[in-house]
């Protein structure tokens, strides 16, 4: 599916040109021992509070190892003139930072092999840390999950996050104004988001399971990191949690919101 851009309004657009960054010495010297015998690496991918955030870092060389999956080509989306494109980065692209929107990253090789990720978007910098070596680093304030692919399998977030992209696609698609109430909000309040609507689909759940009197679910692996992080983010980042469910109420994506939560709190 061709997903429309989220064009930004009055905040710096996902689709701006790159920006030069000065690199910082220590920056350098951890990338480049991070991908040293490696095409691509996550870091953190399941903490994005650790430090240095969630990370992607790839790297593309001036000419393969043959060691290892070779990356010549990363792809993701951004937004330009009001509809989304993919972006598609190689060592002709020039340095520099920019943010890059939510969705789906490619990691591709010579032969067009790939290896895909999700994120909730955030920063992307190309920079040449040694000699026929360029790195692209992606930090999202989410985690950034493996998709499938050649070198890799499917993190067991990947399915979960991958319906919540799903599910913001309609509003994007059909919603007046969807899209660009989307665009409005940065990667941290996607993340929100994404950690409101999980932990309400299992307090609904938990529920009517309750309800009919079936015994409690035993088989929710991704149970206690959702209600980890959902309490983290609210508990640290609550101008993240209440912009976020402002966003759920508006979008119309099910009982996550301010007002549904408002709602709870003067039945109970």
């Amino acid at each position: 599916m061709v997903r429309r851009a989220l064009a930004s309004d009055g905040r710096p657009s996902y689709g701006s040109v790159m920006t030069e960054v000065s690199l910082a010495a220590d920056w350098v010297v951890a990338t480049a021992e991070a991908l040293r015998d490696l095409g691509f690496t996550l870091l953190n991918s399941d903490r994005p509070a650790a430090p240095g955030g969630s990370q992607l870092l790839v790297a593309l060389r001036d000419r393969p190892t043959l060691r290892h999956f070779d990356p010549e080509l990363v792809t993701c989306w951004v937004a330009a003139e009001g509809r989304g494109r993919p972006l598609a980065i190689d060592r002709r692209s020039p340095a520099g930072e920019r943010g890059i929107l939510w969705g789906h990253i490619h990691v591709v090789d010579r032969l067009g092999v790939e290896n895909r990720f999700l994120s909730f978007g955030g920063s992307l910098r190309v920079a040449d840390v040694a000699p026929g070596l360029r790195v692209v680093r992606h930090i999202s304030p989410g985690p950034v999950v493996r998709w499938g692919g050649h070198s890799q399998g499917s993190d067991a977030l990947a399915g979960e996050i991958g319906a919540f992209f799903g599910r913001l696609i309609v509003p994007v698609d059909y919603a007046p104004g969807g899209e660009a109430r989307l665009a409005a909000e940065p990667a941290d309040h996607l993340y929100a988001a994404f950690l409101r609507d999980a932990a309400a689909r299992r307090r609904d759940a938990a529920h009517r399971r309750a309800a009919l009197r079936v015994d409690q679910d035993r088989g929710d692996p991704l149970g206690p990191w959702i209600g980890a992080e959902a309490a983290r983010v609210r508990t640290l980042h609550p101008a993240w949690w209440d912009a976020a469910g402002r966003l759920l109420d508006d979008l119309d994506l099910g009982p996550e919101g301010l007002a549904s939560e408002r709602a709870a709190q003067e039945r109970s």
